[in-house]
């Protein structure tokens, strides 16, 4: 009898078929993970501005709203170019962020609008 050593084609054709199948079933998954995560990031932004405009001086608001730069939060956000404000009613925070990646538009507040000056 003749030792055999290797793999046949069938086997090789095989394990390269059940690997297509697993990246086909997980690549879908880890690309809504990391867009779920990026949405939440960008969240947690909006959470900071509302806090930072909170403990803000009365001097930088202009009008109803203060603007992203004026918070100094521009330099926070490192991975997309971010415009925003946070509208104050009351003593309720509201606050807006638009972020773009190259010409991308990455995220966007629901309701925001461009203000002047921010």
């Amino acid at each position: 009898m003749k030792n055999k050593k290797g793999f046949t084609l069938v086997e090789l054709l095989a394990v390269f078929a059940l690997l297509a199948l697993v990246i086909l079933l997980v690549v879908p998954g880890l690309s809504n993970l990391y867009n779920s995560n990026r949405s939440k990031e960008y969240k947690t932004y909006e959470d900071m501005m509302a806090e930072y405009a909170k403990t803000a001086s009365a001097s930088k608001y202009r009008g109803n709203y203060i603007c992203l730069k004026d918070l100094g939060m521009e330099d926070v956000i490192k991975n997309a170019t971010c415009n925003g404000y946070v509208v104050k009613s009351g003593s309720t925070f509201t606050p807006y962020l638009s972020c773009t990646k190259g010409s991308e538009n990455v995220y966007k507040t629901n309701g925001y609008a461009s203000r002047s000056g921010c």
